[in-house]
């Protein structure tokens, strides 16, 4: 890390829960760090073949804004055990996290749209909603024994003249809930999943956490800890 300044790190994503999540999380580590938005930088599309590869694309592509050398993009979902394969997607939803479900499949499986339930929450171009998702996990695991889920996130960090300086791939172990979504903190697939965490209330879905304890255990968060520790480690 540079010494005596503030070093900038352009963002590469439009996620607006990601956004504050990553904020929050280095508002509260007291570092020479800022993040910055390049509100012009074009949408990627993500071809990669997993979530590494995915980062790596939106590092390389987002350019950085004025005062910044590095880019650091996150790709990020979830993957659900009981459900690998279906509708031809392996692991599932995974990379499909938000773009698994078209209007027919949820038309399918649940009939009627369901409004967004979280601030922070997505429709998708075709008019799906991040809800409609939620419902629709829950309608797949349907009578499932297996409730096992994960978050994972790949991270990477990349330097406009360097090219790639770090990369990481890390996870969190989660359940999938039966009943009602919970919680309006957070987004996603946080209302139907619970962390399991022996540190954290296991009753508790992820939209039922608070930024702080979502923070400790979160994949994204843990991926970034890791890019700040390689920062801190290997000075600019």
């Amino acid at each position: 890390m540079t010494t005596g300044q503030t070093l900038i790190i352009t963002l590469a994503t439009r996620n607006r829960g990601k956004q504050l999540e990553l904020a929050h999380w280095l508002a509260h580590s007291n570092l020479p760090i800022s993040l910055a938005i390049n509100e012009q930088a074009p949408e990627i599309e993500e071809t990669g073949r997993d979530f590494i590869e995915n980062a790596l694309l939106k590092a390389r592509k987002t350019p950085s804004v004025a005062g910044s050398q590095l880019v650091l993009a996150e790709d990020s979902g979830m993957v659900v055990d009981a459900l690998d394969g279906a509708y031809g997607i392996s692991p599932f939803p995974g990379l499909y996290s938000n773009r698994w479900m078209t209007p027919a499949i949820r038309d399918a499986l649940l009939g009627n749209s369901i409004a967004n339930r979280m601030p922070l929450d997505r429709t998708t171009e075709d008019g799906v909603t991040n809800s409609d998702l939620c419902a629709g996990i829950q309608a797949l695991m349907t009578g499932k024994q297996n409730r096992a889920a994960r978050y994972c996130c790949g991270m990477a960090l990349w330097h406009t003249e360097r090219g790639l300086l770090f990369q990481t791939l890390d996870a969190t172990e989660l359940l999938v809930i039966e009943g009602e979504p919970r919680g309006s903190n957070g987004f996603g697939y946080d209302p139907i999943v619970t962390p399991l965490n022996p540190n954290q209330d296991p009753e508790l879905t992820m939209a039922e956490l608070s930024t702080e304890e979502k923070n400790r255990i979160s994949h994204r968060g843990r991926a970034f800890q890791k890019t700040i520790d390689f920062l801190q480690a290997n000075p600019l």
